[in-house]
């Protein structure tokens, strides 16, 4: 730490102190559970299930994938494994980008706070 962190600390109330430490370590779990909370919260669910789905159509693609001989099916059936692969990737980048997001949000929150505390401490 800091400081800088440390003289802000030392300016916050306790009050503002005990606000802040809930943020402060926010577990994995917690950042993904983040993730389906707030205005976009209803989207997160949809696209947690569609990545589901297309799990499920992965491991369905590459079962079939096995049980085929004709190499024009094992082919298409790889095909359609690596379609369903590339869109779980593409959720989890999204879901990585909004938990990122969600960091961010919460730091510039942390500092507005700071700074809305000593511009009023600045002005008694």
């Amino acid at each position: 730490m800091s400081n800088l962190d440390q003289a802000i600390r030392q300016a916050l109330s306790a009050e503002d102190a005990a606000f802040l430490a809930r943020f402060e370590n926010e577990t994995p779990f917690g950042e993904v559970l983040g993730t389906f909370r707030g205005p976009w919260g209803a989207l997160n669910v949809f696209a947690a299930i569609i990545t589901f789905a297309l799990f499920g159509a992965f491991v369905w693609c590459v079962w079939n994938a096995f049980g085929v001989e004709d190499v024009r099916e094992v082919v298409l059936w790889s095909a359609g494994a690596l379609l369903a692969m590339l869109g779980v990737a593409m959720l989890k980048i999204y879901f990585w980008m909004d938990m990122h997001k969600n960091m961010i949000l919460r730091e510039v929150k942390r500092l507005e706070l700071q700074i809305a505390r000593l511009s009023a401490r600045d002005a008694v």
